[in-house]
């Protein structure tokens, strides 16, 4: 377990066991993690992955680099950004999730990797039909 995508997977395991557990901001924290990695899995396997996009955890900034990316998904990936430090960290921005914060924050995490998923078997089926 040493990929962008396996840990990704890793944290959505960790994100339904917490769920279990009504840990709902562990719930949060943990779909942010997922969605970061999975993005950064896509970016760094289409070689899109910079120095600067690896560093970052802006979720709207690593699907802006994704052409043609669903601007749908982009609004669920503006909440869910910010669940790292807003349920991790005290201060003016702590937030406390609700169940329905979780589920739509697991929802949102699922939905991008079925997104992602579909474009790199789209993009593997493209290259396939070009040889």
């Amino acid at each position: 377990m040493n990929s962008y995508k396996e840990l990704s997977l890793y944290d959505m395991k960790s994100a339904a066991a917490n769920h279990k557990y009504e840990l709902w901001n562990k719930v949060g924290k943990e779909c942010q993690q997922a969605c970061e990695k999975y993005l950064k899995y896509y970016l760094q396997h289409r070689h899109l992955l910079s120095e600067t996009l690896e560093t970052t955890h802006n979720l709207k900034k690593l699907l802006r680099e994704i052409p043609d990316y669903d601007k749908d998904l982009y609004k669920d990936l503006s909440v869910v950004g910010g669940y790292y430090f807003e349920t991790n960290y005290p201060g003016d921005n702590f937030i406390i999730l609700d169940k329905e914060m979780a589920d739509e924050a697991i929802e949102t995490a699922k939905n991008l990797i079925s997104y992602i998923d579909g474009l790199i078997l789209t993009e593997e089926s493209e290259e396939k039909e070009d040889k």
